[in-house]
């Protein structure tokens, strides 16, 4: 009797997709931005929102569909913060993808954040 191959990984399609991250206080506004897939490679630009004024992601997919990723960002009073990440993409029951997001920031600082989809923003739809 031969095992059963198990089944390949579902990837979620986040090339061109929007993201923002999920805050407690929506009202207070979040920062968004656009993530990017060309094969392996993952790319990422966010936008003002919350306490985040700009920054960047790039990292490696892996074969499960996580990916690993290192970025940078500058807070909307001048700080500048960096580190690396693991991220976990998944589709909700909506069918939309939320990714979860394991941080270590140079500084030694150690979280997770979450990020949803949501529609184009209106000067990009």
């Amino acid at each position: 009797m031969t095992a059963a191959a198990a089944p390949e990984p579902v990837i979620p399609d986040f090339d061109g997709a929007w993201f923002r991250l999920e805050v407690e206080d929506p009202a207070a506004g979040a920062p968004y931005g656009q993530y990017h897939r060309d094969d392996d490679l993952v790319w990422a630009e966010f936008y003002a929102g919350g306490t985040l004024r700009s920054g960047r992601l790039v990292g490696h997919l892996r074969p499960d569909g996580s990916f690993d990723a290192a970025y940078c960002l500058l807070s909307a009073t001048g700080e500048l913060i960096s580190g690396d990440c693991h991220s976990v993409p998944e589709l909700d029951a909506q069918g939309n993808i939320r990714i979860t997001d394991h941080f270590r920031r140079s500084d030694g600082t150690t979280g997770t954040s979450r990020i949803r989809q949501i529609p184009a923003p209106a000067r990009e739809a």
